[in-house]
Formats: C-alpha cells, structure tokens, sequence
C-alpha cells in the first residue's frame, strides 16, 4: 500500500473516491484534530491546513503525531457531512482534547457542553421503543 503518512486498513485513493477524514493525533500533548482531504496531488504528504497544526508540526518531530484516516468517501456532500458530524459527535468545540474549534468554518461561542439530559432525552427521543418521561 502507498498511503503516504496515513494509517489506513486499505489502499487509500481509490477510483470512485474523493477524500477521506482523518485525524491527527498529537501523542506527546495528548491533543487530536480531525479534519478532510480530498485526494488529488500530493494527498500522500498532506499534514493539515490548520495553520496551529502545521506550526507544531514544523517545530517538533514528525514522530510525535500519528496519521489517521478514519475513511474515504465517494461524494464531496458525504465528506463535508462525515466531517461535521464527527466534530459535533466528539464536542469538539467544547472539549479540551480537540484542536479543532471550528466546524465547517463556523465559529460558535460555545461556553458549556451539552448537557447529559440533553443526550439522554435525545436518545429516547429517537428510540421508539422507548417512553419518553
């Protein structure tokens, strides 16, 4: 497999798809951030387009952060989708873990996570088999 720095199960790139999300994780400062790629020129050796990540990595050694891909996708609107729900599933924006503050290049001002009722309530909501109290 020729998948350049990404950690994948399969040969990335592949007719039919155009991008992939990925994660990078920086081990030594315990942090993560996830963002796209759409395959085209140089996918292999693409880093990131966050400007915060690409100073770290240029500071520090490449060896300190994994790449990831998580998958590929064969539509540009699944891509953009798989990002941004992703992002909103680990509470990016809120969350001292993720790099990322940003969904979709939107900044909201967040200032508290979602609350566990909120979840809880969600998951009955969508759960007909459940009642909803």
């Amino acid at each position: 497999m020729n998948n350049g720095y990404w950690q994948f199960t399969e040969q990335m790139g592949t007719p039919g798809h155009v991008g992939f999300i990925y994660v990078i994780r920086d081990n030594y400062m315990q942090h993560l951030y996830l963002g796209k790629k759409l395959f085209n020129e140089g996918w292999h050796n693409y880093r990131s387009s966050s400007k915060l990540l690409k100073k770290l990595l240029a500071a520090r050694p490449i060896d300190e952060f994994s790449f990831i891909c998580l998958e590929q996708y064969r539509t540009r609107g699944t891509l953009s989708y798989a990002e941004t729900w992703t992002l909103c599933h680990v509470e990016a924006p809120t969350s001292n873990v993720w790099y990322n503050k940003r969904i979709e290049k939107v900044s909201w001002n967040v200032k508290e996570p979602i609350s566990d009722r909120h979840k809880s309530r969600l998951a009955m909501v969508v759960d007909f088999d459940r009642e909803i109290q």
